[in-house]
């Protein structure tokens, strides 16, 4: 994978992870990022999603959330790394990785919150709603938009 690839997937994580920023009960946010990272780790596979994954969307924590972006470089840069792992893959693993990698990125946040000091379970409890939520846009948008590369790139 060519570096100025990784690098603009990973400026395009951060920048759609800003442009939408709702505030949730926890202190993080409802945001559209997870839309970028399942089609970058589709697209470019599991090194460019771990990448643009953690980094980005760390980068983007470190302008208004720094104190979750420890955690965010991690669960985002796993999800962008299984959702990588289906590019040299059937068609069939490019729905089932993705779906694997959103629901991790809630799990990975409910138990992150969980045992976050001065947030525990209540707050990973009012925020479980939001990130299911953000992971179903994050995987159709995700999946949406790497169909349409593919359509596009197939004419």
């Amino acid at each position: 994978m060519k570096w100025y690839l990784v690098v603009g997937l990973t400026v395009l994580v951060m920048v759609v992870t800003l442009l939408v920023r709702i505030p949730v009960p926890g202190g993080g946010y409802f945001n559209m990022g997870d839309v970028l990272i399942v089609f970058s780790g589709l697209f470019a596979g599991w090194k460019t999603g771990l990448i643009a994954g953690g980094v980005g969307s760390a980068l983007a924590d470190l302008i208004g959330f720094p104190v979750f972006a420890p955690l965010t470089l991690v669960i985002k840069g796993l999800e962008g790394l299984i959702c990588g792992l289906a590019k040299p893959g059937n068609r069939l693993q490019s729905f089932i990785f993705p779906a694997i990698a959103v629901l991790l990125m809630v799990a990975g946040y409910f138990t992150g919150t969980w045992f976050f000091p001065n947030l525990g379970k209540a707050v990973a409890l009012a925020d479980l709603p939001v990130n299911l939520i953000q992971a179903s846009v994050g995987y159709i948008g995700g999946r949406t938009l790497y169909g349409a590369y593919l359509r596009i790139t197939s004419n």
